[in-house]
């Protein structure tokens, strides 16, 4: 979630939602250059499943929004959020036999992030860029800036 406002800081210290990451506003964003970040971000981790299971990531992501509905609501009425998105990372299963990937998310999933004003994204990812021999999954800052976040 972002927002170009309000700092999400306070509710990171009450919320029951398991936080992944946070930056405030000025906060650097660069060290090299000095560039700093011109909004406020928390995010969370709403599955920890591999990025080829995207079945499991949305089974989680579902009871993820049950679970912590009432307080995304309350973080919504209280934060002038400007852009909130599930973001699904996945690996292409693209190769030379394989021209087509179809992913589709159920419809319980797209009443519940709508009923939140979240939009989805899926984030595709190159398998073979990451050290896969090293059973690493790339945390949200060491992968290449994907579409929506």
């Amino acid at each position: 979630m972002y927002s170009d406002y309000d700092s999400f800081k306070e509710f990171r210290g009450k919320t029951r939602i398991p936080v992944c990451s946070i930056y405030e506003k000025g906060d650097i964003r660069r060290r090299k250059t000095g560039e700093k970040y011109t909004d406020y971000k928390i995010s969370f981790d709403a599955s920890k499943k591999d990025w080829d299971d995207f079945k499991g990531q949305v089974k989680d992501v579902i009871e993820f929004l049950l679970k912590y509905q009432d307080d995304l609501k309350d973080l919504m009425k209280t934060h002038r959020v400007n852009h909130a998105c599930l973001d699904f990372p996945l690996y292409s299963r693209l190769d030379d036999k394989i021209i087509n990937q179809n992913d589709y998310l159920p419809s319980e999933l797209i009443s519940l992030a709508g009923s939140l004003n979240l939009s989805i994204g899926m984030s595709i990812y190159s398998k073979e860029i990451f050290d896969t021999d090293a059973n690493q999954t790339p945390s949200p800052d060491s992968v290449p800036p994907s579409g929506e976040a």
